[in-house]
Formats: structure tokens, C-alpha cells, sequence
């Protein structure tokens, strides 16, 4: 499912209650219309964030390592580079990563252990044309083996994966539905 609707509209409070951020409908005023959902159980879920908090000195090996370790997999690191277009040597410094490059290895660390629901938050947002296409690609190339909920505000992203769109305004889910074209993604937001 693609969460959209405008800045505030509740997308990434639904994820932070989806993904247990919130244990109770009082911590946010949204929470209440959300309450008929269950939030998702840990090992269900992968999960990246609109900004993704890495720590610049680390590597993309020291954070395969650990996450592969946390979810009890066995991994090959550059066949997980290689599979989000992350063309490093896997002991560089995260710090010398451009934005979309931190991008990718978040997805590739929301992808370790192949679990059940991948959570994203705004997983296009700050890139450029060129690493939107990469970003996109990657997600429909995986389409088949995720359930996805990301939050976008790209009609692009959200007509090339197909899939279904809920519409938030105001913490509530005002109308869900497949989008036939971006044009008609534009006119609904």
C-alpha cells in the first residue's frame, strides 16, 4: 500500500504506530482513528526512515553485520550491494556515501531476512531524478517477494509500483484506490 496526502496529513504517524513507536492512542491525537489496526509484530517487518540515522564513521559492513546478526541470517555482502545498485567497497566510511547511496543501504538493511512487510518512509524523498529511477526500480524488482507501505508524496513512485493508495488527511484514511495514471494521483492529492 502507498501512503499519501500532504505534510501533517498522519502518513508517518500510521507507520510509527504500525512499526510500535506508540503503545498508547493517547501519545498522539491521530492514534484514536488508527485503533482498529494492529501494530505490525518485530520480526514481520523492515523498516527504513525518511532520514536515515547512520552513524558516518561506520561502514556498510560494520551495519550488514549487525543487522544480519540481529535477524539470525547469514548474508553475502556484495550480492546485497550489488541488489540496490550500491556500487562501494563494503569497509568504506558511510560518511563519504552521498544521499541517495544512504538511501539504497537503508533499503538494503529494511530488505535482511526477507521479512514479511517492508515500512518506508518517504524512500524517494531529497533524490534527485536518477536516484528516484534507482530507488523505484529496486522496490519493483522486490514487489513480488514484500508487502510494501511506504509514505511518498511521488505520484511517480506510487503509479509505477501499482499497488494500492490510501489517501490520508487530517490522521484519517479519507479514500483508498488504484490508480489508473500519475495524472490521476495529482488530481486526488
Amino acid at each position: 500500500m502507498i501512503l499519501m496526502g500532504s505534510n501533517g496529513a498522519g502518513k508517518t504517524t500510521f507507520i510509527n504506530y504500525l512499526i510500535g513507536f506508540y503503545t498508547s492512542s493517547e501519545q498522539h491525537p491521530f492514534l484514536k482513528n488508527f485503533s482498529d489496526m494492529k501494530p505490525l509484530k518485530n520480526d514481520d517487518f523492515g523498516y527504513s526512515p525518511e532520514v536515515t540515522l547512520l552513524d558516518y564513521n561506520l561502514t556498510a559492513k560494520d551495519y550488514i553485520d549487525m543487522v544480519s546478526s540481529i535477524r539470525g541470517v547469514k548474508v553475502n555482502i556484495d550480492e546485497l550491494l550489488q541488489s540496490v545498485h550500491l556500487e562501494v567497497s563494503p569497509n568504506s566510511r558511510i560518511g563519504s556515501y552521498s544521499k541517495g547511496m544512504r538511501q539504497r543501504l537503508s533499503l538494503l538493511l529494511a530488505f535482511i531476512g526477507e521479512p514479511k512487510y517492508i515500512v518506508l518512509d518517504e524512500p524517494t524523498s531529497g533524490l534527485d531524478i536518477e536516484g528516484e529511477k534507482i530507488v523505484i526500480e529496486i522496490l519493483k524488482e522486490r514487489k513480488s517477494s514484500f508487502n510494501y507501505i511506504i509514505s511518498t508524496h511521488s505520484p511517480r513512485l506510487a503509479k509505477e509500483l501499482n499497488d494500492e493508495v490510501w489517501l490520508f488527511s487530517k490522521g484519517k484514511i479519507i479514500r483508498k484506490f488504484l490508480p489508473k495514471s500519475e495524472e490521476e494521483i495529482w488530481n486526488t492529492l
